[in-house]
C-alpha cells in the first residue's frame, strides 16, 4: 500500500516538476527581449513576432497561402531588425524568414512557387545596372525558394566575390549546394566556386567536406573556369594550391604576438642589459615636492602603462593622452605632443582618477598614426574620447574627431583596428533625458580624412548612467574588436559578441552569452572601494574553425563557429579570467594567473600564479613559450606544463608590470615608468647557431628632457 501511495504521489508532482525544470530552462535562456540582458541589439517589433507566431500556426493547419502571406506582411524597414535565431544566436528577421522558408515542406513548397514564383521572376529581370546587387539580394533574402532564387543566388555570389567579400560569396553558393537540391545549376561548378571563396575567407575548415563531395560525387564532371575545361577536382586542386600558399604568406606576414603567432619567441637563456631605456615617470615626477610625489603615486594614473604600436624602425606611445616617438635603434626621443609635466597638474584633482587608463589607445601605419585621448584637467567627467591623428614624421595633427559634425553625439571607446586605409571603432552616444537610452556602433572611418564611411548600431544600452565621485576610478569593460578577412567582430563585453561586414557594415548577427545585469548602483561616493577585482576585457581570438570570446563578466568562455553559426562547446570559467593567446593546442588564460585550457577535452591543462598576477598586460604567446612581464622581471613559462622555466630580471623591477612586445631583434618592455628595448635573440635564430645573444649593445639611459 505505501508502494502504492509512492507511486501515485510521484505521478502527482511529475508534472509540477517538469513544469518547474521548464520554467528554469526558460529563465537561463539567452534571449535578446530579457529584461535583464545589459544590451539588446535592435529588436523587431511585436508585429514581427506575430507574424512568425500566426504562419507556424497556419503551417500546421495547412493554410499555405495564409501562412505564407502572414512573412510577408512584414515591412521591409523591419528586416534588419533582429529576432532570438536558435541557440543564442540572435538574427536578422529577414535570415529569420529565409530559414523558415528553407524548411517548406513539399507541398509547402509547391503552394510557394505557386503564389511567388512570378514576383520573383519580375525582379530577377530586372536586375540589371546600378540595382543590380541590391535586386539580387532583396530575391536571395526574401524569395530563395522559388525558381529563380538559385540563380539569383549564384549570380549574387558572383558580385560579392569581385567586390572582396568573399565570406558573402561562400554563403550565396553554399546556400544553393545545402537549400536547392533541385537547382538546375551545375553543383560541382557551384562547389569549386565556394570552396575558392571559402578559401579566400579563410574557411578552410569547410573546405574538407567540399573536397569529399567533389571526389566522391561530382568526380567526373567536367566544368570550364577561366577558359579551362576540366575535372572539378582538377580545378580545385589547382586553384587551392594557389590561394592557401597567399593564405600562408599573408598569415605570416600579419601575425599577431597576442593571438599565438607561430614565430619564434625571446631566448632568455643569458642575462643582457637594456640597450636603451627611456625613463619617462622621472620627468613626470620632476620638479615635484615630496608631498606631491606621494600624492602622485596614490594616484591610480601613476599606475599607467603607455599604450604603444611599432612601426618601422619607430615606437610611438600614447602615455594618457602624451604622444610621443622614439627611435628603436637608438632609444633616441624624436618628437612629442607636450611635456610630461604638465601631468602633476591633474594629480591633486580627484575627477581625474575617475578615468580609466585602458581607454588611452593608439594604432600606427607607415605615414599616419591614430590615438584615443582626453584632456585629463577637463572638469567633466562625462567628457568624450577624442580620436586624433597625426603625421608620423612630427606628430603633426591632420584631423581630429572633434572638429568634425560626424562625431559630436558620441564617446569612441575600446582599441580601433586598422583594416588597409579603414579604421573601425567602437562609439557610443551618452544617456541622457533628451536622448533617452545610450546606443552602441562601430564606426568605419577613413584614416586619412576622419569622414565615416558606414556605422551600424550594435544595440541599445540597459545600463543606467553611472557617476563616480571623490576619486573612485572607471572599471567599465572595454568592447574590444576583432577583424578576419571579410568579417568584423566586437566583442561589447555586456552579453553580446556581434558579427559585421567589413565592406558594408551590414550586421550579420549576434550572440548573446551569459553575463551579469546592468547595474542599478548609479552613484557612488567617497572612495567606495570595489566589491571584485576587475580584469582586463580580452580579444576574440580564432584558431581553426573555432571563434573563441569570454565577456569581461561573465562567468563562461565560449567556442563559436562564427561561419555556420554554432555553438561547438561552452565551459564555466572564473569571471576574473580573460583570452591572452591560443594555438592549435590549448587556450591561454590570464585574470589572478595564467593558465592554459585543452581545446579537445576542454580540461585545466595548469594554472600558474606569477607576481602582480595577469589581470593586464600583453603577453607573448608562441609556440615554444608564455613571456609575461611582471614586478620582478620577464617570466617565461612552458605552454605544456606550465612550468615557469627562467625569470629575466633586467631593469624594470619596481615598477608595476606592463606589455611585452618582440619586434625582429628587440624585446620592448613597456611599464607604467619605462620603456626598455633588450637586444635579444629568438630561440629560432639561437638553435641555428646563426645568432648570438650577446653581449649587448651598451646601455643608454633616455628621459624626455
Amino acid at each position: 500500500m505505501k508502494v502504492v501511495r509512492l507511486t501515485i504521489m510521484t505521478l502527482l508532482w511529475l508534472p509540477a516538476l517538469v513544469l518547474g525544470q521548464a520554467k528554469e530552462d526558460e529563465a537561463d535562456k539567452v534571449t535578446n527581449d530579457r529584461p535583464d540582458r545589459p544590451l539588446q541589439m535592435p529588436p523587431a517589433s511585436s508585429e514581427v513576432k506575430e507574424a512568425f507566431d500566426d504562419y507556424e500556426r497556419f503551417r500546421r493547419r495547412g493554410a499555405w497561402e495564409r501562412a505564407l502571406k502572414s512573412l510577408y506582411t512584414i515591412p521591409d524597414a523591419q528586416a534588419l531588425r533582429f529576432v532570438d535565431g536558435q541557440k543564442g544566436f540572435i538574427i536578422p528577421v529577414a535570415r529569420k524568414r529565409r530559414e523558415v522558408l528553407g524548411e517548406l515542406s513539399p507541398e509547402g513548397q509547391v503552394a510557394y512557387r505557386l503564389f511567388y514564383d512570378d514576383e520573383a521572376k519580375k525582379l530577377f529581370e530586372e536586375a540589371e545596372g546600378p540595382a543590380e546587387l541590391k535586386t539580387l539580394e532583396r530575391i536571395y533574402s526574401a524569395y530563395f525558394p522559388t525558381n529563380v532564387g538559385d540563380n539569383a543566388a549564384d549570380r549574387l555570389g558572383d558580385l560579392y566575390f569581385e567586390m572582396g567579400r568573399f565570406d558573402r560569396a561562400a554563403d550565396c553558393w553554399l546556400a544553393v549546394l545545402r537549400e536547392r537540391p533541385d537547382t538546375d545549376l551545375s553543383p560541382a561548378l557551384i562547389a569549386v566556386k565556394a570552396a575558392l571563396a571559402l578559401s579566400r575567407a579563410g574557411r578552410q575548415a569547410e573546405i574538407v567536406a567540399l573536397r569529399g563531395d567533389l571526389a566522391d560525387r561530382y568526380a567526373g564532371e567536367k566544368v570550364t573556369i577561366g577558359g579551362q575545361t576540366a575535372p572539378a577536382a582538377e580545378h580545385l586542386t589547382r586553384y587551392l594550391g594557389k590561394e592557401n600558399s597567399e593564405i600562408r604568406t599573408a598569415k605570416e606576414a600579419g601575425s599577431s604576438g597576442s593571438a599565438g603567432s607561430a614565430e619564434p619567441g625571446p631566448d632568455l637563456t643569458r642575462t643582457v642589459p637594456a640597450a636603451w631605456q627611456m625613463r619617462f615617470s622621472e620627468s613626470v615626477i620632476a620638479g615635484m615636492t615630496p608631498a606631491e610625489q606621494t600624492q602622485w603615486r596614490a594616484n591610480p594614473l601613476s599606475g599607467a602603462v603607455p599604450a604603444v604600436a611599432v612601426e618601422g624602425s619607430r615606437l610611438y606611445a600614447n602615455y594618457l593622452g602624451y604622444i610621443f616617438a622614439l627611435d628603436l635603434k637608438t632609444g633616441k626621443l624624436v618628437w612629442r605632443s607636450a611635456s610630461f609635466h604638465n601631468l602633476d597638474i591633474p594629480a591633486a584633482q580627484d575627477q581625474a582618477r575617475m578615468i580609466n587608463p585602458a581607454r588611452f589607445t593608439i594604432v600606427a601605419s607607415k605615414s599616419h598614426i591614430w590615438t584615443l585621448t582626453r584632456d585629463l584637467k577637463d572638469p567633466n567627467q562625462m567628457a568624450p574620447f577624442r580620436l586624433v591623428c597625426r603625421r608620423t614624421d612630427g606628430g603633426d595633427v591632420v584631423w581630429q574627431s572633434t572638429d568634425l559634425p560626424e562625431y559630436a553625439q558620441v564617446d569612441l571607446v575600446g582599441t580601433p583596428i586598422l583594416a588597409g586605409g579603414t579604421l573601425l571603432v567602437v562609439a557610443k552616444t551618452p544617456m541622457n533625458q533628451q536622448q533617452g537610452q545610450a546606443h552602441q556602433y562601430v564606426l568605419a572611418i577613413k584614416a586619412n580624412d576622419g569622414k565615416q564611411l558606414w556605422k551600424t548600431e550594435i544595440g541599445v544600452s540597459r545600463q543606467e548612467q553611472r557617476y563616480s565621485y571623490y576619486g573612485m576610478s572607471d572599471t567599465t569593460p572595454q568592447p574590444r574588436l576583432f577583424q578576419q578577412a571579410g568579417a568584423v567582430y566586437v566583442d561589447t563585453h555586456v552579453g553580446v559578441l556581434a558579427r559585421l561586414d567589413a565592406e558594408s557594415g551590414d550586421l550579420d548577427w549576434g550572440y548573446g552569452y551569459k553575463t551579469d545585469p546592468p547595474d542599478s548602483s548609479s552613484r557612488f561616493f567617497y572612495r567606495m572601494m570595489e566589491t571584485e577585482p576587475t580584469t582586463a576585457s580580452g580579444t576574440p581570438l580564432r584558431s581553426g574553425e573555432a571563434l573563441f570570446a569570454k565577456g569581461a563578466k561573465s562567468e563562461h568562455i565560449y567556442a563559436l563557429d562564427p561561419d555556420q553559426m554554432k555553438v561547438l562547446w561552452d565551459r564555466p570559467i572564473a569571471k576574473s579570467a580573460r583570452i591572452v593567446g591560443v594555438d592549435d593546442q590549448a587556450l591561454f588564460l590570464g585574470g589572478p594567473e595564467l593558465s592554459a585550457l585543452d581545446l579537445q577535452t576542454r580540461k585545466l591543462l595548469w594554472a600558474t600564479r606569477v607576481p602582480g598576477g595577469s589581470a593586464e598586460g600583453h603577453v607573448l604567446v608562441r609556440p615554444g613559450g608564455l613571456w609575461q612581464l611582471t614586478p620582478r622581471g620577464i617570466f617565461e613559462i612552458d605552454p605544456k606544463s606550465g612550468q615557469v622555466r627562467r625569470i629575466f630580471r633586467g631593469d624594470d623591477t619596481g615598477s608595476d608590470g606592463g606589455d611585452l612586445y618582440l619586434n625582429g631583434p628587440l624585446l620592448l618592455a613597456v611599464t607604467n615608468r619605462t620603456i626598455s628595448a633588450y637586444p635579444i635573440a629568438t630561440t629560432a635564430a639561437v638553435a641555428d647557431g646563426g645568432v648570438d645573444a650577446g653581449p649587448a649593445t651598451p646601455k643608454t639611459r633616455i628621459s624626455d628632457d
